[in-house]
């Protein structure tokens, strides 16, 4: 049952994720600030999204804890920061999906 209710937490997360996940973490990605920003905010709202999911069942995990200081970060202001806090979003967010979909 409670893999059923994870799976409805899925189908609610935007499904864009994956494709936001992809430009972030792509080893060819450009990003400038414009889109860093959006990215960010939209990787943030998928967390906020995933985690009422993921404390049902793995709330001692690091990867639970690091989501949640992550979502409430804000990005550094500096350009190399705000990519690598980027990047740490994005793979904490595929740490979740896939907590969730093991």
């Amino acid at each position: 049952m409670q893999r059923v209710l994870d799976s409805l937490r899925l189908s609610l997360v935007d499904e864009n994720v994956y494709d936001d996940l992809e430009d972030v973490l792509s080893p060819y990605s450009d990003l400038d600030e414009t889109r860093m920003a959006d990215l960010t905010a939209r990787l943030r709202l998928a967390l906020a999204d995933l985690l009422p999911a993921v404390r049902r069942t793995h709330d001692q995990l690091p990867a639970f804890a690091r989501a949640i200081e992550l979502r409430d970060a804000q990005p550094p202001e500096d350009a190399h920061d705000a990519l690598v806090h980027l990047r740490h979003l994005a793979l904490t967010t595929l740490g979740l999906l896939d907590l969730l979909t093991a």
